[in-house]
């Protein structure tokens, strides 16, 4: 089968899979077990429940039990508790039941059930693949981010293309700049460079960083700002990983320069590093 025509029919028959197992919710039944999915746009924050469907609610929504569940994220706004084993029309009030129900972080398993959006819940096995491929993501990128030295190009690529096959496109381009921080530090088959091989390379991923932010004033804004908002960077994918990416790249380059035998480089790289990194000079 031709290249082009074999990747065009596996993409498109992920894409169906895709449909097919998000348009499931309709076929669940009174006790199958589910995987209710919260993902979270900087990945490390993403949470699920994995509970036993107990009842179809007349819009279609479902209340379930809860087998298992991430703690730490805030259930209190996307599920709505109720007291298990409680008869149609009867049972205690809504006000009552939220004092079972204190530390919304934290899910009551042997008094209460909870009602989940029907857009929520996934089919368990590929609600937890999915959940394992945006793990894995985040596991590659904190690899890079803790100089783990095995960690190369061609796995950043591989990384690419699951970020597109699961969703997380926007993380592709702080993936680019891994690629070139990787390329700023190992050459050949993973030999390390010098450091006076290196400045070339890091002149090239801080003039890409320059592009970004000369095309990104959004990005510029909260890369520079003195005090930034995490709260709403991690609402943001995109941002999230390329404001830890630039911030990484920056200080690895400022430290480059004090590393031994960098009067090698070429005086004219030497002096574009420095330019650059005035540039990038944060407000402290």
């Amino acid at each position: 089968m031709n290249f082009i025509y074999k990747r065009a029919f596996i993409v498109i028959a992920i894409m169906f899979s895709f449909a097919s197992t998000t348009s499931l919710a309709s076929n669940f039944k009174v006790g199958s077990t589910v995987f209710v999915a919260y993902p979270a746009a900087n990945i490390k924050d993403d949470a699920f429940i994995v509970g036993k469907i107990n009842q179809i609610m007349p819009n279609g929504d479902f209340k379930i039990s809860v087998l298992d569940y991430v703690e730490g994220h805030d259930y209190g706004v996307s599920c709505v508790p109720m007291v298990k084993n409680e008869s149609n029309g009867s049972g205690n009030g809504l006000d009552d039941v939220w004092e079972l129900w204190t530390d919304t972080t934290k899910l009551e398993k042997e008094k209460l059930d909870y009602i989940v959006s029907k857009n929520d819940v996934l089919e368990l096995g590929y609600g937890k693949s999915y959940f394992i491929e945006r793990n894995n993501l985040y596991i590659v990128f904190g690899r890079w981010k803790s100089d783990a030295p095995m960690l190369n190009i061609g796995r950043v690529i591989e990384a690419e293309k699951q970020a597109r096959l699961n969703g997380l496109e926007d993380m592709i381009p702080a993936f680019e700049l891994v690629k070139l921080h990787r390329k700023s530090f190992y050459g050949d088959f993973g030999r390390p460079l010098q450091a006076f091989e290196s400045i070339s390379f890091l002149v090239s991923a801080l003039s890409e960083i320059d592009r970004l932010f000369q095309s990104d004033e959004t990005l510029k804004t909260h890369w520079y700002a003195k005090s930034r908002d995490w709260k709403k960077l991690s609402k943001n994918t995109k941002l999230y990983f390329l404001v830890e990416a630039i911030d990484k790249i920056v200080d690895d380059a400022k430290e480059q320069l004090y590393e031994d035998g960098i009067d090698k480089a070429a005086p004219e790289d030497i002096e574009q590093l420095k330019s650059y990194l005035n540039k990038l000079k944060r407000r402290r």
